[in-house]
């Protein structure tokens, strides 16, 4: 009925006459008709009718789909609206389809598996490289981001991403970093997160199928835009930083874990170290406040995590940023039955005394001495904490005052916050026994107990021999590059 001519002279008249061609029956053929009309309608009066924030379009999407007509009709209804969608070559009609499909696909995840079509994903590719900087770039980005998350993509429909086609996203990225609306940005970063998600798909697809893992052309992009992609890197982790959204974590943890157990040193160091920093606090943050329903994402933090410490530029620091607070939650998660070995426990034990000599040589002042009745116990909440094996006979004499100042200690401490930290002994681990193992043991006061799975267990044991191993070794190196460069003096005979 494309000849009907409506004119409408207020508001109320335009979403009368909205409001019954969504009424099942009527002078319509079938209820695609009936659809179609109602989005030429709209078409032909968005800009006298809805207001330029998009609430009113919004609404209209939704006087759509929650009508019995689109109920009843749901599937051939969003076909006909697909392949409308294909078609249209008009801006201002792309722009309304586009928005029927976004919100009906949020109400129906089905409609974006009906959207999964070889000729649409290439229409949106094309308006997503077309039609840069206008409104249809942003909605084509936000379609192909649903489309791809909810579904594995075919070999045929992955094939149109290539290269190509990834660098001019990555380019998209730092070209929109100063724009004032960053939705355009942070859409496009998911969108390349999915496609990640679908090479990694792809990648296991053919291991099991052929034996035979073919590359991820998005992180052999990555690598060849060393210094070129800073934004990406910076906006992944901010987006980290505040995702509420479980599935977003993990898809940006993926890439992250890909990125620190590359081979290729491009990738390792692609972060800057400032950012870096930045991830550990939100590690950190994660691994605490995450509940215990939440125990797999909290194993993917502690995946990163490793290899975080250990393969990119953070393992040449001589100091691992918020080595104390790791060491805490890593203690805490790891519950006291994690098994490090003789020589890991000799080495937090040294690193300890070394954060306490600064405190120890600090000379006394009368109000030191004097301004509390409390006896003075010195110990560096983090590794003490890993100390729980009896002490070698050598200390036995030092246990008795030791234990006196730890319960005199504790007993008034009492009023403490939550997360203050019960100490063990502080005495050095046992030399006399190669074979004891180190348990790590600590707990929160007034909070509790965390209960301790075998697979978080088994992953904080793995973080903490990796991160451990590395420093020794990094520090041994260190000491060996200072003798080195001593400078033999000449004796005078």
């Amino acid at each position: 009925m494309d000849f009907i001519t409506y004119q409408f002279d207020s508001p109320s008249q335009f979403y009368a006459e909205l409001k019954d061609l969504l009424e099942e029956g009527g002078f319509h053929d079938n209820p695609e008709s009936q659809v179609n009309t109602f989005i030429s309608l709209i078409v032909q009066y968005q800009d006298e009718f809805l207001d330029p924030s998009g609430q009113d379009l919004e609404q209209c999407c939704y006087r759509l789909i929650d009508s019995d007509l689109f109920q009843n009709n749901t599937l051939s209804i969003t076909t006909a609206i697909i392949d409308r969608a294909v078609q249209s070559q008009n801006e201002d009609d792309m722009w309304i389809t586009y928005h029927v499909l976004l919100y009906a696909g949020m109400e129906f995840p089905k409609v974006y598996h009906w959207m999964l079509t070889s000729e649409y994903l290439a229409k949106l590719k094309y308006q997503v490289l077309q039609v840069g900087g206008t409104r249809l770039q942003l909605m084509a980005v936000s379609l192909m981001y649903e489309i791809c998350r909810v579904q594995s993509l075919k070999p045929q429909d992955l094939a149109l991403v290539d290269e190509d086609f990834l660098h001019y996203l990555f380019d998209l990225v730092e070209g929109t970093r100063t724009d004032e609306d960053e939705e355009l940005n942070y859409r496009t970063i998911k969108l390349l997160l999915t496609f990640n998600e679908q090479f990694m798909l792809n990648q296991s697809a053919c291991r099991a199928a052929r034996n035979y893992t073919p590359s991820n052309p998005l992180l052999s992009v990555l690598a060849d835009r060393s210094g070129a992609s800073s934004t990406f890197g910076e906006n992944l982790i901010f987006m980290l930083n505040r995702a509420d959204e479980t599935a977003l974590q993990t898809l940006i943890l993926k890439l992250l874990y890909l990125f620190f157990t590359s081979p290729n040193s491009q990738l390792n160091q692609f972060f800057y170290t400032n950012d870096l920093h930045v991830l550990i606090d939100v590690i950190i943050r994660e691994l605490w406040d995450l509940p215990e329903e939440e125990e797999p994402l909290r194993h993917a933090y502690l995946r990163v995590m490793g290899p975080l410490l250990t393969n990119t530029q953070l393992r040449q620091e001589p100091t691992t940023y918020k080595r104390t607070e790791i060491l805490k939650v890593l203690s805490e998660l790891g519950g006291s039955e994690v098994d490090l070995g003789e020589a890991l426990r000799n080495h937090l034990w040294e690193q300890e005394m070394l954060e306490q000599q600064p405190q120890q040589s600090r000379k006394l002042t009368f109000r030191d001495r004097f301004s509390s009745n409390l006896p003075t116990f010195s110990s560096s909440p983090s590794s003490s904490a890993f100390f729980s094996t009896p002490p070698s006979s050598a200390g036995k004499n030092n246990i008795s005052s030791t234990q006196s100042q730890r319960s005199a200690l504790s007993s008034t401490s009492s009023n403490n916050s939550s997360s203050s930290v019960v100490l063990e002994n502080v005495l050095p681990p046992s030399r006399s026994n190669s074979s004891t193992n180190l348990h790590v043991h600590m707990e929160r006061r007034n909070s509790q107990s965390r209960a301790v799975s075998a697979t978080t267990q088994r992953l904080v044991e793995r973080v903490l021999r990796e991160w451990l191993e590395n420093e020794m070794k990094t520090l041994s190196q260190s000491q060996n590059q200072t003798q080195d460069q001593r400078i033999a003096i000449p004796v005078a005979q």
